[in-house]
């Protein structure tokens, strides 16, 4: 077992479905009805957004954390850039983090050398690809929205066709496909939402450095809104046994705005053009449908 503080536990896939056998409903509990005013609101009326507070992992406060920047190349983002006057340099994984085994830190280093090579850094938001699961967590810049239902939550990303959904206390299906956002499920516990999600695809990265993943991948997600209601707090609790040598966990941090969602429209292309000479590698095509 594997135990990520007093309150929750992350298991095996199979053991961790039975968290959410003791769900209740206001028709089940004397009092549940009042119970449920206490549910955290995320979406206030769905007029409210959350803007996310970096495009990179925050380190837990002690225990394994993420992928971290090669410590030989500093990154320097937009914002450093402008406020010290260095130059703005490409986000680079360090390829010997213990947290990798021998094959990913083989995948990290070839896509360290591609972005030292001169070739842009692939990012799931800037080529409009899915973000999956917990990469999406790191999109930025566009709000993210709630739309809590008693049955399920739905989270609409501002760009693009990105959503993902999540079914409150129910356990996972038996039988499902690899998908870009896998299968979700959920619970609240108090004013924090948890969200268990397996059936990832390795088609997406877990973070904005490139780190790879299997279809083993198992996260949990815990957001929890502050007193005030002004901000979001998500942490991610990952283990995936067929690419780290443990697991770990990292945290973002989200602004709400209110605003109603807006159009945005990101298509991909097929870079033929190669504009602005960026060397982007060309975004691959199927003949047959990825799922």
């Amino acid at each position: 077992m594997l135990s990520f503080g007093k309150s929750f536990h992350l298991r095996t896939v199979s053991a961790v479905l039975g968290v959410f056998t003791l769900a209740v409903t206001a028709s089940s509990v004397p009092g549940a009805q009042r119970a449920q005013t206490t549910i955290p609101d995320f979406s206030q009326a769905n007029t409210a957004g959350w803007v996310s507070a970096g495009a990179d992992w925050l380190p837990p406060a002690s225990g394994p954390g993420p992928v971290a920047f090669d410590p030989a190349h500093p990154f320097v983002s937009n914002q450093d850039a402008i406020r010290t006057g260095r130059s703005v340099t490409p986000r680079i994984a360090d390829p010997n983090s213990p947290l990798l085994l021998p094959w990913a830190r083989d995948a990290v280093r070839r896509a360290d050398e591609q972005v030292l090579a001169g070739k842009v850094g692939f990012e799931a938001m800037s080529t409009c690809w899915p973000g999956g699961v917990p990469g999406i967590m790191l999109f930025t810049a566009e709000p993210i929205y709630f739309v809590q239902t008693p049955k399920e939550i739905t989270i609409l990303y501002q760009r693009g066709p990105n959503q993902r959904h999540i079914y409150l206390n129910v356990p996972h299906s038996k039988n499902h496909k690899p998908s870009w956002y896998g299968e979700s499920v959920g619970h609240y516990e108090g004013n924090t939402l948890v969200v268990d999600t397996i059936g990832l695809s390795d088609k997406t990265f877990v973070d904005n450095l490139r780190t790879p993943h299997t279809p083993q991948m198992h996260v949990v997600e815990r957001y929890t809104i502050s007193a005030d209601g002004k901000a979001m707090n998500g942490t991610a609790y990952v283990e995936d046994p067929g690419t780290f040598t443990s697991t770990w966990s990292a945290t973002q941090r989200w602004r709400r705005v209110q605003q109603p969602i807006q159009e945005s429209v990101c298509a991909e292309n097929n870079n033929n053009y190669n504009y602005f000479g960026l060397r982007i590698d060309p975004i691959p095509e199927a003949a047959t449908p990825d799922f």
